[in-house]
């Protein structure tokens, strides 16, 4: 059967405290001058989505690369259901997006739901004043901790390095040392978290990206919500680890294959 990655790292056990353990991890926590407002109007994958597409669009200026998901979606709805308006709205919440307007990017992400699981009966998502100040807050961050690096690329997929068993999957960001996934967490990061970056780097690895890839030092974990980042040298990860990982999880002959 074949998987995302993240579907593929639900359906295998791993090993006692995981392949990379999140005690592995080193950690390093961020501080500035604003703390997020307890409640949330919003359920938090869509304001996490929406604090990933917006931190995409404020450090590329490329608006249909970061909302690239939920355009996809949006044309879903048009070409495969006739629904015109639907499309027609999504355009006109991408120029909203432009203005700065955060409502129009959180309805956005209701059209991920069109691509990522069939619904097209998209929910009605209107932040309020709270919801909407963490999210420019997380932003911020996300922004300021990729500032600390160079060459930032975004949403790269791995074509010539998917398999049999993992068909899909895309990395957040890749700069010129680190392999970087925010995940905008209330809790803690898990060592799901964990495999999936190093799924990311391997598959990376075998993919046309393979030579930006082969200069990745760094696999981090970016969480705006805390403010906080997990990350680990690849030299760190056992090399029975990479391999298990490569065959059994991935479907790669070996490391190299």
């Amino acid at each position: 059967m074949p998987y995302t990655v993240t579907q593929r790292i639900n359906s295998i056990q791993q090993p006692v405290g995981g392949y990379v353990p999140v005690s592995a991890m080193c950690v390093k926590q961020y501080r500035d001058n604003f703390s997020l407002n307890d409640k949330e109007n919003i359920p938090a994958n869509y304001v996490g989505l929406a604090v990933d597409y917006l931190t995409r669009f404020q450090v590329t200026g490329n608006l249909e690369e970061a909302f690239d998901i939920p355009i996809l979606g949006a044309k879903i709805l048009f070409h495969n259901y006739g629904m015109r308006k639907k499309f027609m709205y999504c355009l006109e919440l991408l120029e909203s997006v432009k203005t700065g307007n955060i409502s129009a990017a959180v309805q956005l992400t209701a059209y991920d739901d069109v691509y990522r699981a069939g619904i097209i009966d998209l929910p009605k998502l209107s932040p309020d004043a709270a919801t909407i100040e963490n999210i420019k807050i997380m932003v911020n961050r996300g922004v300021s901790f990729l500032k600390r690096f160079s060459e930032v690329k975004t949403g790269l997929t791995f074509e010539g390095g998917y398999t049999d068993i993992v068909v899909n999957g895309d990395c957040d960001y890749l700069t010129d040392n680190s392999l970087i996934d925010f995940k905008v967490l209330c809790g803690n990061v898990t060592n799901n978290h964990t495999l999936q970056i190093l799924m990311y780097y391997l598959m990376g690895l075998h993919s046309i990206h393979s030579l930006e890839f082969q200069k990745v030092k760094w696999l981090a974990l970016f969480n705006p919500r805390k403010n906080v980042v997990y990350y680990i040298n690849v030299s760190k990860v056992p090399e029975a680890v990479i391999n298990e990982v490569s065959r059994e999880v991935i479907g790669y002959a070996d490391r190299g294959n």
